[in-house]
């Protein structure tokens, strides 16, 4: 199981990564990045009401501690890990606002260590800090200029990575008792619906939307947010929260990688570098 666990996350990771190469051009001056990323919980969120409907209809129904939990997950820890990270784009770059998200992996090991008496060995301690060290060579970030701008960024970046801990370590609480499907769908849906409270002229959009907008935002929807985060649960279910936090740093040299060969992008040595100790720090946390 635990293998089967890993795959997952490995999957997962990847796919996440394939993010760029639909966002690039789903987005322009009149349709931001938060419409499309609330274009895509909506086609999602119909997708997997469709499939939860046909094979899982019994586990729509949730009692009041489930549609607690799952709301919390949904419309707090996604929410808001989401929110803080597209608003560290207005002060950083790509780059370096993704490495901030990334710094939550030692976030959830810290916590399930204090927290939770969970037993981190110096094994995944080692993981952790090469998986860091291999994204900073992947993202290429040297001679930061630091101004009041780059603090601010820093501290939405650091807050989303503090959201995306949260995410990972609470759906250990959920994973247990709902399947990872509807609790993809829940936690579209009340994602969704906090996004439109704060952000309503989206409604007004929707009939302007282009076909390319569209057609980004359903390959978003399947293959950076149904897909990948259902096997995100799955994983933490099967090899829990902080092994699968390491491995979604696999994420960043995917990105990279696809990017390489989608968009045509310059892969330096030094990415190449970054990308291998990434790939070998997950392969010792696997044999340790």
């Amino acid at each position: 199981m635990k293998t089967k666990g890993f795959i997952y996350a490995i999957v997962s990771a990847v796919l996440f990564g394939s993010a760029g190469i639909f966002v690039k051009e789903g987005y322009s001056n009149n349709f931001s990045p938060v419409d499309l990323l609330m274009l895509q919980y909506i086609i999602a969120g119909v997708i997997l009401f469709i499939i939860c409907l046909l094979k899982y209809r019994e586990s729509l129904k949730l009692n009041k501690s489930l549609f607690k939990k799952l709301f919390i997950q949904g419309a707090i820890f996604n929410t808001l890990m989401t929110v803080f990270f597209y608003t560290s784009f207005k002060y950083l770059n790509a780059a370096e606002a993704t490495l901030l998200l990334y710094t939550y992996p030692s976030m959830v090991a810290i916590y399930s260590s204090v927290f939770k008496r969970v037993r981190i060995g110096y094994k995944k301690i080692i993981s952790i800090i090469f998986a860091f060290v291999g994204s900073i060579l992947v993202l290429n970030l040297f001679n930061i200029e630091l101004t009041y701008d780059i603090y601010k960024g820093i501290i939405y970046g650091l807050l989303s990575a503090v959201f995306y801990s949260a995410m990972n370590i609470y759906a250990e609480e959920i994973v247990e008792d709902v399947n990872e499907l509807v609790i993809t769908f829940y936690t579209t849906l009340f994602s969704l619906i906090v996004l439109l409270v704060f952000n309503h002229n989206f409604i007004f959009k929707l009939p302007y939307v282009d076909v390319v907008s569209i057609n980004n935002a359903l390959n978003l929807a399947l293959f950076c947010e149904i897909i990948p985060l259902t096997l995100l649960y799955a994983a933490i279910k099967h090899i829990g929260p902080v092994n699968t936090s390491i491995i979604s740093t696999l994420e960043i040299p995917s990105s990279a990688v696809l990017g390489f060969i989608f968009l045509n992008e310059v892969l330096k040595p030094i990415q190449i570098i970054g990308i291998v100790i990434v790939v070998m720090s997950i392969i010792y946390l696997k044999r340790s």
